[in-house]
């Protein structure tokens, strides 16, 4: 009997502390996979793809002192050199020499991948070598951005940040699926930005472009792929899905040029673009806002489908730079690409038709001039064949009428007749 009792016990004991687990699995059965994000955290994630810790406590050094230049109104100061200082910080000679120059490239551009919202922080940085005493180590100096040099400018900005990431997020219904946070936001930047054609490239005017600052900031709002990539992610992260940043080359935008072909022989890349992966289901995909909102020849502001959720392969033109941040993932998933859940946000009122027609594309594809003089000989051609084949009818129809005999009726003796008189 005691030895019953003991079985008992032991058997309610197991299934009380297994029922915990039974709850919680069952509480996270989820008919929506798009909302399971497994471990994926996109707001750390290149930092957690560092496997050293020699990376990871440098990394951390960095993200620490930006958070708190981040969070004051300290000026930046400015260098002989022509560049403004946000903080410096000391890398221990045993963690430098593991990382290396080719280490601290891959470090900076993990905390600027990972952090958005430090939109002042250049991925430009000075190292040199210090000591004292008998202590070795590296001085690290991360530079701003002149145009954030200002603490009490910054601070403005900054709160204008955290602000509008807040507004794009209250614009979503609290019961709103992964995939369905993505379309709406992807559309909502696009809606409400302007692509920046203008810059280029990277200067000091026009700098605002590049970070997320040029889509949040009124004054401003107007970006390239740079800017939306940094200003949809610091959105994902807020409401929770998981978002990277990325950058790498547009083969599109590449020419045949000496100063591009030497460029691409001596980099083996050319960094001319941002975009975005966003995971879903168990699953990544590629978006890309910036190209999403294309410039027309016509100059009316359009919304493509061209660059959302789609794999690796669909967009072929665009290639991530892996030697500069680690761990890139690859984007295969199809379970949420825009075919298979339009229908979705259509009986849920959320579809918003694509204004970016074929028209449009080959306008953008091939520019006014060509079109109107393509069309100009197109129409030459219409008439020349018309007239060719008037002319061709015409010919024939003579040699038609040369060769009809014509039969001659001698009509003399039935005129002698008519004329005679009537008989009385």
């Amino acid at each position: 009997m005691k030895k019953k009792f003991l079985v008992l016990l032991l058997t309610l004991t197991m299934i009380l502390s297994f029922s915990p687990y039974v709850a919680k699995a069952a509480d996270t059965d989820d008919t929506d996979s798009s909302n399971k994000t497994d471990t994926i955290d996109g707001r750390t994630y290149f930092y957690d793809q560092f496997d050293n810790s020699a990376y990871r406590t440098v990394y951390k050094q960095i993200n620490d002192a930006a958070q708190k230049f981040n969070e004051s109104t300290s000026n930046a100061s400015y260098q002989d050199g022509g560049y403004y200082t946000a903080f410096t910080l000391s890398v221990s000679n045993k963690d430098w020499e593991v990382i290396g120059n080719d280490g601290m490239d891959q470090i900076v551009n993990a905390v600027l991948a990972d952090h958005p919202e430090y939109f002042w922080m250049s991925d430009s940085y000075q190292c040199k070598q210090e000591s004292s005493g008998e202590l070795r180590y590296t001085a690290l100096t991360i530079e701003c951005y002149s145009l954030y040099a200002n603490g009490d400018t910054r601070s403005i900005y900054k709160n204008n940040f955290d602000l509008t990431v807040k507004n794009y997020a209250a614009s979503l219904d609290e019961s709103a699926k992964d995939y369905e946070k993505v379309y709406l936001i992807h559309n909502s930047i696009i809606n409400k930005v302007y692509y920046a054609s203008d810059a280029t490239s990277k200067s000091k005017d026009n700098i605002y472009a590049y970070t997320a600052d040029g889509v949040f900031n009124s004054k401003y709002q107007s970006a390239v792929t740079y800017g939306y990539a940094k200003a949809f992610k610091a959105i994902m992260d807020y409401v929770g899905v998981p978002c990277l940043y990325i950058e790498g080359q547009n083969s599109d935008l590449l020419d045949d040029s000496m100063d591009t072909q030497k460029q691409l022989k001596e980099e083996s890349y050319i960094n001319n673009c941002a975009w975005n992966a966003v995971y879903l289901g168990g699953e990544w995909y590629l978006i890309n806002l910036g190209l999403d909102d294309p410039i027309t020849t016509t100059g009316k502001e359009a919304l493509s489908y061209t660059y959302f959720n789609v794999t690796d392969e669909q967009a072929s033109n665009l290639t991530a730079i892996t030697s500069r941040l680690p761990g890139i993932p690859k984007c295969t998933g199809t379970k949420y690409c825009l075919s298979k859940v339009q229908a979705d946000l259509e009986a849920d009122g959320l579809w918003e038709k694509s204004s970016y027609n074929i028209i449009d594309k080959i306008l953008d594809k091939y520019g006014l001039s060509v079109v109107l003089i393509s069309i100009g000989l197109i129409l030459l051609l219409v008439v020349m064949l018309i007239k060719n084949i008037h002319k061709s009818r015409s010919k024939k129809k003579k040699e038609k009428v040369k060769k009809t005999k014509t039969t001659v009726v001698d009509n003399s003796e039935l005129d002698a007749e008519l004329r005679k008189p009537p008989i009385s």
